[in-house]
């Protein structure tokens, strides 16, 4: 069992259907499937074998696609790489993980140190010896690809997936996003962090990932029109930033909306409802199982339409709200959120811990604090970590940061706890302005407290230039 026969399957059963479609060109599954081949070949003469680490760095785009299944061809364990790792990051993760080889496109900013190049076509092969000796994730039986968590509150994790798990999640997500072979989405997240439940599962399937100009709305949204996009895969930020837009230009009415990789606010998603008329749903993903929870992306009116709620468990998963010792709570009480189904992953790297070791009860514990109701939809608060403790209240930053992004003018925010000796924390929020804006705090703070409890009104308002980000575009936050 190899992923890599998911592009075999796709060039047999589509050839000629476009597996990527960029702005200058496009690729067939077929011919996908022939330069992925080509590449498998140059690996193999280079040195890679199964069982090896093959870091893989390459921007959005066909190269990325072509090497990550020739890597997977090769049987080695892939690990996609983000090019805007900065090269503490980078010498870091080759530290805790031992590549074998990196495959990149010329797109990192930095010097790689101890290899052997090779060039091949438009990638370079950077072979590590020191590390061909070795093995990656040996406790997990046929490795396919690593993935480290975002490390918003923390220290990141590498995480293994094994290809029968990669199989199990694909399948699940392609029900989860309610697609077909000939299916045309619009891809504008970075491939490094999202590709198991994305880009592999749409190969399978034979679904076409079409790439627009860039990521600013009037490319995003001209694509759409042109290629008839049938779904668009997108951010809460990128929701946000389409959602003020005011030009003229619309998705066609087919066009399905998903928002991904962190919680969107419901004033955000009422917006862009108003200007496009299509409604966001949201999908819920974790890098340890997948995508468990959502809302039907057919823009149903359903049960799951409150956007409020991230939805219910999708097919095939379940989910529960726990208490401290790992026991079901009853609907509308709140507690620690825990998944479970097909696709989970295998184990943790540096240190490694196998997923039986990490589950509870065979439930995997999420790191959020959540309430379901009693129809079975999901409000999650916030990450358990990141709760804000105010005179025996628990405060969620990512509800006041919900707030403070809805005000105009404002571009993006952090909320933190600052202790405070007489009443515990005290609410903290960093903004940063739109280009051009002046910011009126005084009308800010009142527009808060209009929306929220007095105790959740942060007490200092700082105007930051920037926000400090994971490299996934997670905020990043203090342990």
């Amino acid at each position: 069992m190899n992923a890599f026969s998911f592009l075999t399957r796709a060039a047999d059963l589509w050839p000629t259907s476009p597996a990527i479609i960029w702005p200058s060109g496009r690729l067939s599954f077929e011919e996908l499937h022939f330069q992925a081949e080509l590449l498998k070949a140059a690996l193999f003469k280079a040195g890679i074998r199964p069982g090896m680490g093959l870091g893989l760095i390459a921007q959005n785009g066909p190269d990325f696609i072509v090497g990550l299944f020739a890597g997977l061809a090769c049987g080695a364990v892939v690990m996609p790489i983000s090019h805007n790792l900065k090269e503490q990051e980078l010498c870091r993760i080759l530290e805790l993980v031992p590549m074998a080889g990196i495959l990149h496109d010329g797109s990192l900013q930095h010097t790689l140190k101890n290899v052997q190049l090779r060039s091949e076509g438009r990638f370079q092969i950077a072979m590590r010896p020191k590390e061909q000796q070795l093995r990656v994730a040996c406790g997990v039986p046929n490795a396919a690809v690593i993935r480290f968590t975002s490390g918003t509150t923390g220290t990141s994790k590498g995480v293994v997936l094994s290809h029968a798990s990669v199989f199990e999640r694909s399948e699940a997500a392609r029900a989860g996003q309610q697609l077909n072979a000939g299916d045309k989405v619009l891809w504008v997240l970075p491939m490094a962090y999202h590709f198991i439940v994305s880009i592999l599962t749409y190969v399978r399937y034979g679904i076409t990932v079409v790439l627009p100009n860039d990521d600013s709305p009037s490319a995003i949204l001209e694509s759409a029109e042109q290629h008839q996009a049938d779904l668009l895969y997108a951010s809460p930020t990128l929701i946000q930033e389409l959602a003020s837009d005011e030009s003229s230009l619309s998705f066609p009415s087919t066009t399905r909306i998903i928002s991904t990789s962190s919680g969107l606010h419901p004033e955000h998603a009422e917006r862009f409802e108003r200007r496009f008329n299509h409604k966001v749903c949201q999908l819920y993903g974790l890098i340890e199982i997948g995508l468990p929870i959502g809302t039907a992306p057919s823009g149903s009116t359903s049960h799951n339409s409150d956007s409020t709620k991230i939805g219910s468990a999708l097919p095939q998963y379940e989910v529960a709200i726990l208490d401290d010792n790992g026991c079901e709570l009853p609907p509308n009480h709140l507690g620690s959120l825990a998944v479970r189904g097909p696709g989970m992953f295998d184990a943790y790297l540096a240190p490694y811990r196998p997923v039986s070791d990490v589950l509870v009860n065979g439930w995997f514990i999420t790191g959020d604090l959540a309430i379901q109701d009693y129809q079975g939809r999901i409000s999650v608060c916030g990450r358990e970590k990141s709760v804000i403790n105010v005179a025996g209240h628990k405060v969620f930053p990512e509800e006041i940061e919900g707030v403070l992004n809805s005000f105009p003018g404002v571009q993006a925010s952090r909320v933190y706890g600052v202790e405070r000796p007489e009443t515990g924390e005290r609410v903290i929020a960093e903004v940063v302005p739109q280009s051009g804006i002046k910011l009126d705090i005084s009308a800010l703070r009142s527009y808060s407290s209009e929306r929220l409890s007095t105790y959740k009104i942060p007490t200092q308002i700082h105007l930051v230039s920037a926000i400090q980000m994971t490299a996934s575009g997670k905020i990043l936050r203090a342990a």
